[in-house]
């Protein structure tokens, strides 16, 4: 017998006969893993958050690249078109350069946006959960707190805070001043899936082995409620940085005399749109880019976390 004809045998002797049962392995995902195979099938989503990753390149590690200051003058070089003497995006009116401006407005708006994600979402969630777990009078209390405070446009208030404390115009002044005044919404959405959530049967079943009220609310309800919060804090990052241009528009954001924003850099070239339009258009651009980078990545969470606002397969 040759070599080919016992390699055949094998097979056909391995090979299960017409009755035989075929075993197959289904390997079961978990919750966790169909929402991020959800969220990496999602085009919207997964275009966001390259393009965001590609924005964070440019502005953290553009600079280890393209060395130049954006604090240096060059008084020979004021108001520079785009792509002339050594300026890729041009120079302002004093000389600096408009792409080394664009690489820290990059890294001064996420640092804002970041500082106020590290406030706000604390701050929201534990008011949030202590409405909406015990309810009665301390729902009653928080809720009146929250609706007194939202009775006043959050512009006006950053607006009041920041005229009385000058010294807080700077990225780390400005991060602090909108975290602690962006959680208002934030305190009634988390209300609003524990008053939900805290009549499961799995609540219910907690409370009968005995388990505390920090258990239920940090092992069981904040976990069920993480879809709302991550979709809440893409929303909040973007209006945060429109928030940031705002202020900063209006005279009350960043105003360091070496530092800035993608507010500032907007808010200085608005003046010289006509004549020098490259000062506005190139920060103005790079800030909607974010901004839409952020809610896609926002719509692509909120899909794959509730699959059924969209055919998604996971």
């Amino acid at each position: 017998m040759t070599t080919t004809q016992a390699a055949t045998e094998a097979a056909a002797a391995n090979t299960p006969g017409p009755g035989a049962e075929r075993e197959f392995t289904v390997k079961a995902r978990s919750q966790r893993q169909q929402i991020v195979r959800r969220f990496l099938r999602n085009k919207v989503g997964m275009t966001g958050l390259v393009v965001f990753v590609l924005l964070l390149v440019f502005g953290f590690g553009g600079p280890l690249v393209y060395t130049t200051d954006y604090g240096t003058l060059n008084s020979g070089a004021q108001s520079v078109p785009p792509g002339v003497d050594g300026y890729p995006l041009g120079s302002d009116a004093i000389g600096r350069d408009l792409l080394a401006g664009l690489m820290q407005g990059v890294q001064r708006s996420l640092f804002i946006v970041l500082l106020f994600i590290v406030i706000a979402l604390p701050l929201g969630l534990l008011v949030g959960a202590l409405a909406g777990y015990y309810g009665k009078w301390v729902d009653s209390l928080l809720m009146r707190f929250v609706d007194l405070i939202l009775t006043v446009p959050l512009l006006v208030v950053l607006i009041v805070v920041a005229t009385n404390f000058p010294g807080s115009r700077t990225p780390l002044g400005v991060g602090i001043i909108l975290g602690l005044f962006g959680w208002l919404d934030l305190a009634r959405i988390v209300r609003s899936q524990f008053l939900s959530l805290r009549e499961k049967e799995y609540v219910e079943a907690a409370h009968a082995m005995g388990a505390s009220d920090k258990r239920i609310i940090f092992k069981h309800l904040i976990p069920n409620a993480l879809g709302s919060l991550i979709v809440w804090t893409t929303l909040a990052a973007a209006t945060a940085i429109i928030l940031e241009a705002s202020l900063t528009y209006l005279g009350f954001g960043v105003n360091g005399a070496n530092q800035t924003s993608l507010g500032r850099l907007v808010s200085d070239g608005v003046q010289a749109t006509t004549t020098r339009p490259w000062l506005f258009y190139f920060p103005g651009i790079t800030l909607l880019v974010i901004v839409l980078s952020i809610n896609l990545i926002g719509d692509g969470i909120r899909d794959a976390f509730d699959p059924s606002n969209r055919r998604v397969r996971s």
